[in-house]
């Protein structure tokens, strides 16, 4: 029987973050910034609208108090406590800010650490607040961030993305799945924890096991959690990674491999299969009690990591059917959702099997809501696709290794009407607004356009699918253009998809761009592909009115 390992030992081999930061949730008066440290205590956050001198911010013996009391220019200082059974992650909401001001910012360590700033001293951490009024819209989306699917790693497009944020002076920035991938990699060097915790699954149970044989799911959760925890410290250890995250405001969505590959779209048989072993008596029962408290950890983690800095839900880590992980924010005009599609899955419930009945009617009284009637245009984040698979395809090959890849899918049969339902939403409200309605999505590691159509009603709807995917995982084959959908009837319904552009084979990342000049709106998506070497950049533009 295996020895279990220490867990902050897991990835012994693999570089770390010990520190860093995100900058969350901005408005134009208010900003919410995340980070991690690399040791427990109390941290200050500090925001200045002037770089601290040379002289302050090395702070010498100084308490961050006496810092704030001296400078006119330091807007907001916070403290928390951090502890490592939190991950040593924190997360400060600063307001009253002013709109469209660049603010520094500096991540403060108590007096025990050698160096008292961590984060900050080079004056490289900053945020700009949003304008109160926006004239246009400007900001990035990525999915799909996995340098280990290649041999040596590699950032893929991160390198490019930076540049092209900053060029173009984005406001944000959206990250539409799998951020990280907590599996699928054992050929590249890194443990898939599922494979880890079938080989580790019998050690498990003699350690956290009471004479009764009852589990300490506490112990284990917490166990668990530091294995997750340490696929965001290896996979955001990359330095354009961390140069976006730390300028651009983040708003984050997680997909499957932030928990397993298919998370949703297998069965209860299926996830206890997953770790099952050859010659030896399993307890299915027993597997998939730990498969059920991966999940709380995995969900716990995500919460640190990433959800934290979006904007604010209710969240209840003892009870995950309560959790709120779907949320809205604005940006002057314009309005945005993002769906949800792992929290609730479940492909064995009889409806609402990809987001839950709850998050549906939340997203319906959103999108019915009058202040979304009067925005220029409405942006879902749909971590999979409304469209990019051949819908014959996905439904006759949905077996064996890719059957929850296209059960993953809105166009699988089983999901239909759940869809369905959801492009009338769509559909409807844009025509009887006249509001583009434009579906952001990731997860295929491939780019595709497509605009939807109903057949007889809704005429007037604008109503668009953008896909980008992705940006450092390794891409599809070219060959994969060949079972993407074209230009077809919906499979269904009584609709119609537009094919208006596909690539495969190409890292990628999309920038988005939206402005109203004289009474008429523009909206548009600029599709990024990007080669082997830096400057092998391709860009294609494709209206979205």
């Amino acid at each position: 029987m295996p020895e279990l390992l220490y867990p902050e030992n897991y990835e012994s081999m693999k570089p770390k973050v010990h520190s860093m930061a995100v900058v969350g949730h901005t408005t134009s008066s208010s900003v919410r910034l995340w980070a991690r440290a690399y040791k427990s205590g109390k941290w200050w956050m500090l925001v200045s609208e002037k770089k601290l001198e040379e002289s302050v911010y090395s702070l010498s013996n100084k308490n961050p108090e006496d810092i704030q009391k001296q400078h006119s220019y330091v807007v907001g200082l916070k403290s928390s406590q951090l502890y490592r059974e939190n991950g040593l992650t924190c997360h400060f909401t600063f307001e009253g800010l002013e709109s469209e001001r660049k603010y520094y910012y500096y991540f403060i360590g108590p007096e025990t650490c050698e160096r008292r700033v961590e984060l900050g001293s080079n004056h490289k951490h900053w945020f700009r607040t949003l304008p109160k009024e926006p004239s246009r819209l400007r900001f990035g989306f990525y999915s799909c961030h996995d340098p280990y699917s290649v041999k040596p790693p590699s950032e893929g497009a991160w390198e490019s993305f930076r540049e092209v944020l900053e060029d173009r002076e984005a406001h944000f920035v959206i990250g539409g799945g799998d951020q990280v991938y907590c599996d699928t990699n054992d050929e590249t060097r890194i443990q898939d924890v599922w494979s880890w915790l079938r080989d580790n699954k019998q050690a498990l149970f003699e350690k956290y096991s009471d004479d009764s044989g009852m589990l300490d799911e506490t112990r284990l959760v917490n166990y668990f959690s530091k294995l997750y925890r340490t696929y965001y410290r290896v996979y955001w250890n990359f330095e354009n990674v961390r140069a976006v995250y730390r300028r651009f405001p983040q708003y984050m969505i997680w997909d499957d491999h932030e928990i397993m590959d298919g998370w949703g779209s297998l069965t209860q048989e299926e996830r206890e299969e997953k770790l099952s072993k050859r010659f030896r008596d399993d307890n299915p029962e027993r597997d998939y009690q730990l498969v059920m408290l991966m999940f709380r950890a995995a969900s716990r983690v995500y919460w640190e990591f990433q959800h934290s800095h979006n904007p604010c839900t209710k969240i209840d880590l003892e009870d995950l059917g309560s959790c709120q992980w779907d949320y809205s924010f604005d940006h002057g005009d314009f309005a945005f959702y993002a769906l949800d599609m792992r929290g609730h899955h479940d492909c064995e419930r009889d409806s609402f099997r990809l987001l839950g009945e709850e998050q549906f009617s939340r997203f319906q009284n959103w999108i019915k809501s009058r202040k979304v009637a009067k925005k220029e245009a409405i942006f879902i984040i749909s971590p999979v696709p409304i469209v990019h698979w051949n819908e014959t395809v996905a439904n006759t090959l949905d077996i064996g290794s890719v059957k929850d890849d296209f059960m993953d899918e809105w166009g699988h049969e089983d999901n239909h009407d759940e869809r369905n339902k959801l492009l009338d939403l769509l559909l409807k409200f844009s025509d009887r607004h006249q509001v583009p309605v434009v579906v952001l999505s990731g997860d295929v590691h491939c780019a595709s356009a497509f605009r939807i159509s109903h057949s007889d009603r809704y005429k007037k709807a604008s109503l668009f699918n953008v896909t980008s995917s992705a940006i450092s995982r390794h891409p599809a084959s070219s060959l994969s253009d060949f079972i993407m959908q074209g230009s077809a009837n919906i499979a269904g319904y009584d609709g119609y998809y537009e094919k208006l552009y596909s690539v495969a084979g190409k890292n990628n990342f999309a920038f988005i761009n939206a402005y109203s000049f004289e009474g008429e709106l523009t909206v548009g998506a600029s599709l990024y592909r990007s080669g082997p070497e830096s400057d092998d950049l391709h860009q294609k533009y494709i209206p979205l009115v």
